[in-house]
């Protein structure tokens, strides 16, 4: 038996070996990929900037494309948003491979926990990035666009600065709607229950109006208002979510 267990262990690191390659290899096909269909991605993300731009008739003439101040800028954002999109791509693969590699070792309910976990987090992760697309990101910009032109400032955004400005955006929410998968976490490993966060319910709404503070693109109520009530949704489905949790511990 002593002697099976080199072998098996050499064999388990040849299988994960095997899977680093694998997974590296479809990540750098899906990156040229991603490379070569880059006009996509952009106006993916500048659509939102052009929309903009329609409604400020008084920008618009003067700023009609985003500037860039070095000659690889482009290249560079380009090349970032080719890898971020490739990786997004080869993700199915390379969360594949972990799983062949991790799954023996797991029980079955187990093995269904963590599927369950992955799917709810990619779904939430997608809502995110979904609402900071369509709602939180043009509102911003409509809202920093409107401050810059009422303090007669015309706004001359380079390429690198929009995009970093919509990427922050969007990976902030899309970890914001990770909430309920956070809040089930922490009544599993036992710092909280479903009864204790059901009573700081009016606590979590204060809270959640105070980050909208800092997280919305205005300051008015409006606004505040429109990025807090999906988080105070997400905190009420983290309560059902942790009964679930508790019930299936």
């Amino acid at each position: 038996m002593s002697s099976d267990r080199p072998r098996y262990i050499t064999e388990h690191l040849t299988e994960l070996r095997k899977g680093l390659v694998h997974s590296l290899a479809v990540t750098v096909i899906f990156v040229g990929i991603a490379f070569w269909r880059s006009d996509l991605l952009f106006d993916i993300l500048l659509k939102p900037f052009q929309d903009v731009l329609s409604m400020f008739p008084a920008f618009g003439e003067h700023v009609q494309t985003l500037q860039t101040l070095s000659p690889i800028e482009a290249f560079m954002i380009n090349m970032k948003l080719a890898t971020m999109a490739g990786l997004a791509l080869a993700s199915p693969w390379i969360l594949r491979e972990i799983w062949v590699f991790a799954a023996p070792a797991l029980k079955s309910n187990e093995r269904m926990g963590i599927l369950m976990v992955f799917c709810l987090g990619l779904f939430f992760f997608s809502g995110g990035l979904a609402f900071g697309y369509y709602l939180v990101v043009p509102l911003a910009l409509r809202f920093l666009i409107r401050y810059n032109l009422d303090y007669h400032f015309l706004p001359q955004w380079t390429l690198q600065g929009y995009f970093s400005f919509v990427m922050n955006f969007l990976l902030i929410f899309g970890l914001v709607f990770e909430l309920p998968l956070v809040l089930a976490a922490l009544v599993s490993i036992g710092v909280a229950t479903p009864a204790f966060l059901a009573h700081k319910r009016k606590h979590a709404i204060i809270a959640i109006f105070i980050l909208s503070a800092f997280i919305a693109p205005s300051a008015d109520p409006v606004t505040q208002t429109i990025v807090a009530v999906p988080l105070i949704f997400l905190y009420e489905l983290g309560i059902w979510l942790s009964y679930l949790a508790v019930r299936e511990k």
